[in-house]
């Protein structure tokens, strides 16, 4: 990623996140929250690798991954759900989901269709009512 200077009053870096105009305009106003919620997390990490950190900030940082995680697993969950990942091995699935058994990969593709959409799953593939 590269940084560009965000504004000259503020003295902010900002990172870009290069995206096509397709997935901008695919996203809409959830890009805007998953990028607040990513800024946030990045933030918390910056200040646990620069010093001591309040617990005040400690609870915004939690509060920032803990959305983004939810969104991220939505979107991986939603992907599992897809017709076409039923073309994906379970070897395949294992290596895209970091894990060393097969089995397991398995076993969490079949726990996750037995369960129901959930919500973020629904925002995941922009079909939440």
């Amino acid at each position: 990623m590269s940084t560009d200077p965000a504004s000259d009053n503020h003295r902010q870096e900002q990172l870009l996140v290069p995206l096509a105009a397709e997935d901008v305009a695919a996203l809409g106003s959830d890009g805007e929250q998953l990028a607040a919620l990513f800024a946030t997390a990045l933030h918390g990490l910056a200040l646990l690798r620069t010093g001591p950190v309040s617990a005040a900030e400690l609870a915004v940082a939690i509060e920032g991954a803990t959305g983004l995680l939810e969104r991220l697993e939505a979107v991986r969950d939603a992907s599992l759900r897809q017709p076409a990942a039923k073309d994906i091995s379970h070897a395949d699935l294992a290596k895209a989901m970091h894990l060393e058994s097969r089995a397991t990969a398995q076993s969490r593709r079949r726990t996750l269709l037995r369960n129901p959409v959930s919500d973020l799953e629904r925002w995941a593939t922009g079909t939440a009512g």
